[in-house]
């Protein structure tokens, strides 16, 4: 399994850095803007705070069975969103602060030497170490402010760095080992991905005994695609918000397989 290659510290460091971001970016908004559609479909801009919110809080509460237990991932974010649908941005604002300190705690505690390397399921995606949970959240609060966020209100994106890129890249590969399984089974000859910026690196995608995927750090030598891309859009095209042929993305050797592998992937 992918593991991160970031320190505990440091992806801790990457967590409370987005998570300003997030609080900054959105205590800039006016009324108008927080009730602006966003670029995730169906959710307005409050809306996508509140989701936000209701993924940390579920790492901390109760509430996480149902998001390790449930095989529709995405039909427990679009209920939190509706349960929540009659609230202020004041109070979106207020919950995200409260809920989001104490869920770094909570996950200070669970990335701990001795429990970080515990399995934990979130949902249909797959089993991960407590210690990824960290870049889990840098990726989801990173991306929808870019991504979903600033680009539909015509804001500027805020800046980001290494470390938390890192952290996305990480959890964004390891979901890839678990969650595509079934969707790359196809796959018979590995594959290289480079991806060049903050956080970037190489990685060897390829099949694995028992009808599983193997994703690890590692070289082009010997395999039979290889894809170049920009690590900051990473996250925009794997999660299908853009084709990949709209992207900063190449591929050398067999063309055919590499579109083929592109054309598989959809990380949620």
């Amino acid at each position: 399994m992918v593991t991160s290659r970031l320190s505990r510290a440091d992806a801790l460091a990457a967590l409370h850095a987005e998570r300003s971001a997030v609080l900054e970016f959105y205590r800039a908004l006016d009324a108008g803007e927080w009730a602006a559609p966003s670029a995730a479909a169906g959710w307005n801009v409050r809306d996508v705070l509140v989701h936000m919110t209701g993924a940390v809080r579920a790492a901390i509460t109760p509430a996480a069975l149902r998001a390790m237990t449930t095989g529709q991932i995405e039909r427990v974010n679009d209920r939190v969103v509706a349960e929540n649908a009659s609230g202020t941005p004041e109070q979106a604002l207020a919950d995200f602060e409260i809920w989001s300190a104490r869920g770094i705690t909570g996950l200070t505690a669970a990335t701990a030497p001795g429990v970080a390397g515990l399995p934990l399921r979130v949902g249909e995606l797959g089993w991960f170490p407590l210690r990824l949970f960290p870049a889990l959240y840098v990726f989801d609060w990173h991306t929808h402010l870019r991504h979903d966020i600033a680009p539909a209100l015509e804001r500027p994106a805020p800046e980001t760095d290494a470390r938390r890129m890192s952290a996305i890249l990480d959890w964004l590969l390891a979901l890839l080992e678990q969650s595509h399984r079934a969707p790359l089974r196809w796959l018979d000859a590995p594959v290289a991905l480079t991806l060049s910026g903050p956080g970037g690196g190489t990685w060897r995608i390829e099949p694995a005994p028992r009808n599983r995927l193997r994703v690890a750090p590692g070289d082009e030598t010997g395999t039979a695609a290889r894809i170049h891309a920009a690590a900051l859009e990473f996250p925009l095209w794997s999660t299908t918000r853009r084709p990949w042929t709209e992207c900063e993305v190449s591929v050398d050797g067999d063309a055919a397989l590499g579109a083929r592998f592109l054309d598989s992937i959809n990380l949620v």
